[in-house]
């Protein structure tokens, strides 16, 4: 478990420490909230987020072949990283849903239980019946499974949660690669951080395990950056305020984003404000250059995100362009194997470098507190 906001249990057990750095869930452990969410490390580069009143069972921890059960409420996956040959699969009353591409995807437990596609592909199971899922579709899933578009305009908190938890954890990953490309850039330029892969480290500042890749750079589905040490210098960057979570207030006349301060709204729709339970700090947030997460607001909906993160594009583009944090302009890096990398670097993203991800120890100095192996609900070893 990486962080709770509000009220959560394990086996019925309340979670008191609301940094379960060293929490886990085991085979058929369940993990429940009521008013609270909760966040959930998988494999390296895979987020669970599980909504308010709701409910998860572990069912296999395994990282090559992960398999969680919602059993009530709802849950949002941020797949930023799917490695080639590892199996990672939802059940969700009765059926089977196998994500098959980076991306994000919703699930409800409730009456009808269903999932999304927000970004990516899945495969859904009810039986002998199979429907596949792409971007913008949803299905009920019942016998008779059909696919349907996704309401993209449609409010949704853990949404929104979702969107504020994965910038900060973008910010904390990219303090963290920046401490290992300090102390061992050679190294990571030929092989991975001392010859080891993908993994999570523990940033004491941000207390939140961040995720760095084996080598290149990752976007999320929101549009934050996640860069390996290797390739961290030329990450683009924007020192903003973020937060660690949040909730909307409601008062029916607000609006579909807030800006960062968390105390004004635009527009028309149904939110007005969004509140945390810790003041935001103001950190440099690696971004997608090719589509860039919108800065300074926090959206309701994907309608909304996407709208915002335009307008971020198009002041970057009137402004001179995305910088790196030494002020020169960054560079464009090109997708490859779900990752990416710049052309005439001749580093390779996407997949993993050694793979140290069972938990190897890295000593980074005092940005780091010390080092982390691989940290997750799924089970692995911590050092």
């Amino acid at each position: 478990m990486n962080y709770i906001e509000g009220h959560a249990s394990i086996n019925g057990q309340p979670v008191v420490d609301k940094d379960p750095r060293a929490k886990f869930l085991n085979a058929n452990d369940t993990l429940s909230t009521d008013a609270g969410k909760a966040e959930v490390l998988l494999t390296p580069g895979v987020f669970l987020r599980v909504g308010d009143n709701s409910e998860i069972r572990m069912i296999s921890p395994s990282l090559t072949d992960t398999q969680i059960e919602i059993t009530r409420g709802e849950a949002m996956l941020e797949v930023d990283d799917l490695v080639k040959g590892n199996h990672l699969a939802i059940i969700d009353h009765g059926a089977s849903i196998t994500l098959v591409k980076n991306g994000l995807y919703r699930f409800t437990a409730d009456v009808p239980p269903t999932a999304a596609v927000l970004e990516g592909k899945a495969q859904v199971y009810v039986g002998e019946k199979k429907v596949e899922l792409g971007k913008g579709h949803e299905t009920v899933l019942a016998d008779n499974l059909k696919t349907q578009k996704f309401d993209t305009k449609k409010e949704d908190e853990l949404y929104a949660w979702s969107n504020v938890r994965s910038e900060y954890e973008a910010a904390a990953s990219y303090q963290a690669a920046k401490s290992l490309s300090a102390s061992n850039v050679n190294s990571w330029w030929s092989s991975g951080f001392f010859g080891y892969g993908p993994g999570w480290f523990w940033d004491p500042a941000f207390s939140t395990w961040g995720w760095l890749p084996g080598s290149g750079a990752f976007y999320s589905p929101f549009g934050w950056g996640f860069y390996s040490p290797g390739v961290v210098v030329y990450a683009p960057v924007v020192t903003t305020p973020v937060w660690r979570g949040g909730h909307w207030n409601h008062n029916g006349t607000g609006s579909g984003t807030t800006s960062g301060s968390g105390t004004t709204g635009t527009g028309n729709g149904n939110w007005h404000q969004w509140r945390s339970p810790q003041n935001p700090v103001t950190a440099a947030v690696p971004l997608n250059p090719n589509r860039p997460g919108a800065i300074g607001s926090v959206a309701a909906s994907p309608w909304a995100n996407n709208a915002a993160r335009m307008s971020t594009a198009h002041t970057f583009a009137a402004t001179g362009g995305l910088r790196t944090a030494s002020g020169a302009p960054a560079p464009v890096f090109s997708a490859n194997r779900g990752g990416a990398a710049m052309p005439s670097s001749g580093v390779a993203g996407g997949g993993p470098v050694g793979g140290w991800s069972g938990g190897s120890a890295a000593h980074v100095g005092s940005a780091m507190g010390g080092g982390g192996g691989h940290v997750s609900a799924a089970g692995a070893s911590r050092k």
